[in-house]
């Protein structure tokens, strides 16, 4: 079903764990991800990439690097702005600053029942 389509990248690099891993060296394979994941979906699902939205999460669920791939009319959980980053927005900040995401302070929201969030009330930062 096409209204609702949600596919994920997961890229091979074990070491390149979230957005904070990034630099310019991942360029080659960020640009391949956004393009062989287009191209793939079009061919397979007839949905061109002008009606997905590409991004990553910060913070993950989970700590290896993955692409999310949903239809642009799917209000997809995690796709809001406050934890959702377009790849192709990532791909132009590396491209303009190597460090971008190691120097940039990145907000998020967090549930209460999340485990990290329950660290910061740990350590008095909540």
């Amino acid at each position: 079903q096409l209204d609702d389509l949600y596919l994920i990248a997961l890229v091979h690099p074990r070491g390149v764990k979230s957005l904070r891993d990034l630099t310019a060296e991942h360029l080659p394979l960020l640009r391949n991800v956004l393009q062989e994941g287009t191209e793939a979906i079009g061919k397979r699902f007839g949905v061109p990439g002008s009606q997905l939205r590409i991004y990553l999460h910060y913070q993950p669920s989970y700590y290896h690097l993955h692409v999310h791939f949903t239809a642009l009319g799917y209000d997809a959980p995690g796709s809001s702005v406050e934890r959702a980053h377009l790849l192709a927005d990532v791909i132009d900040n590396l491209a303009m600053d190597s460090m971008y995401y190691q120097k940039r302070a990145l907000t998020f929201a967090l549930r209460a029942d999340e485990l990290l969030f329950k660290k910061f009330q740990e350590a008095g930062s909540v």
